[in-house]
């Protein structure tokens, strides 16, 4: 992985230039009540702006009151001779935090397939339209009938070779090559790479903590669009975990 580039994979419903760049979810690419990528129509949901990730009740508990089933697709993935941490396999990058995100991203389940809404699941409806400034399209296959990511930047599909590895263990990388890496330090509980705006790990330990989609993205804040948790300005974001 020493050469690959950190903060390939645009985890987005919407790009900086289909919205405003905020630090909210409300009115942002995130929010499919009412957002700028799509707008939902439907006045059984259309207002509920947190109901398309979580819900209070009833939702899984690995991603918090997550209210989406988790993505099943098989994945290509990013691989090369120069990396030093195995390549991931489906089943790794379906799971947690990663497997959120491509449970909308990778086009296999509609947008508003949800576990719960008021207490029953809610199937897809054909009930969103697009926007002017909508860098997605969306079409009329996969697990829903219909708003299923088919293209556009947010869309990544199930071929990730052109993307930043993922559910990758950071240390098995780094102790190949650790003049390479950035070592990790832990924040409170949570594990981290850097000292300035470090990125987050995902894991129990330093040992098994790995890179996920969220470790460069964050979905509740925009301010910096593609939902960056840092800026990229002079390589900042490969920076922080690549020593070069």
């Amino acid at each position: 992985m020493r050469r690959a580039l950190f903060g390939a994979a645009l985890i987005v419903l919407g790009g900086a230039g289909s919205a405003a760049a905020q630090s909210t979810v409300a009115f942002g690419p995130h929010d499919l009540s009412a957002g700028s990528a799509i707008r939902n129509t439907d006045a059984s949901i259309n207002g509920q702006t947190c109901v398309f990730c979580h819900t209070p009740h009833e939702g899984s508990p690995t991603v918090p009151l997550w209210n989406r089933s988790t993505a099943t697709s098989t994945y290509q993935v990013y691989a090369s001779s120069t990396m030093d941490a195995a390549a991931p396999t489906s089943a790794q990058i379906q799971s947690g935090v990663t497997g959120a995100c491509m449970s909308c991203h990778d086009g296999s389940i509609a947008v508003d397939v949800l576990a719960n809404l008021s207490g029953v699941a809610h199937a897809a409806s054909v009930a969103f339209t697009r926007q002017a400034t909508a860098k997605a399209t969306y079409g009329a296959s996969g697990t829903g009938t219909s708003n299923v990511l088919n293209g556009g930047a947010p869309f990544l599909g199930t071929d990730l070779r052109n993307d930043h590895p993922i559910t990758i263990i950071y240390e098995t990388a780094r102790a190949a090559t650790p003049t390479e890496f950035v070592t990790q330090a832990i924040s409170g509980t949570k594990i981290t790479v850097g000292t300035t705006e470090p990125l987050p790990l995902y894991g129990a330990s330093t040992a098994t903590a790995t890179v996920e989609c969220a470790s460069c993205h964050n979905p509740h804040n925009n301010a910096r669009g593609f939902f960056l948790r840092k800026s990229n300005a002079g390589s900042a974001m490969c920076l922080t975990c690549h020593i070069k």
